[in-house]
């Protein structure tokens, strides 16, 4: 586990279209966190998943969580759809990452709620998230657990909501 010390006092949440240059970084953090099966092992795979979900004003959009060298510390996007199985509910959360040593500061909340004032801002009611280990950061955020599913490929999920 991390430290319990709060986020950096100089932490910035932007998009991460801002910060172009910390696409290969944010690519790189994703794949060491979830680059084995059953999701794609390719580093390029996650670089150019990162990239793609790079927006601005429409989905798929991310957001950056930079110190002040301005160095990724974490990254989080808002997609139409993440998992097959629930394509009949949108948006979705995903690629959710905080580098691995400052897990526990908050810089995780910071950026869930970056995402969910932009979803509100821009009309949306009710987002989503699927995960694994990850449900209860997400329920200590407000999420509302919704269902455990077994997804195609074998691993199990939760899915929880937020009401906006």
């Amino acid at each position: 586990m991390g430290s319990t010390a709060g986020a950096p006092e100089s932490l910035v949440i932007d998009l991460l279209a801002n910060h172009v240059r910390l696409i290969p970084t944010v690519g790189e953090m994703r794949w060491r966190e979830w680059g084995h099966p059953p999701e794609p092992e390719d580093p390029v795979w996650w670089l150019d998943a990162t990239r793609r979900e790079a927006g601005r004003e429409r989905l798929p959009v991310s957001w950056v969580a930079l110190d002040n060298r301005g160095e990724a510390l974490g990254a989080v996007g808002l997609a139409e759809y993440d998992i097959e199985e629930r394509r009949d509910r949108s948006p979705w959360l995903i690629g959710m990452i905080v580098r691995a040593d400052l897990r526990g500061r908050g810089i995780g909340r910071r950026l869930v709620a970056r995402l969910e004032a932009w979803a509100s801002e821009h009309g949306y009611r009710q987002i989503w998230v699927a995960t694994g280990p990850a449900a209860g950061f997400y329920q200590q955020c407000g999420w509302e657990p919704v269902e455990t599913l077994v997804r195609e490929t074998g691993e199990t999920a939760a899915v929880l909501t937020r009401r906006l």
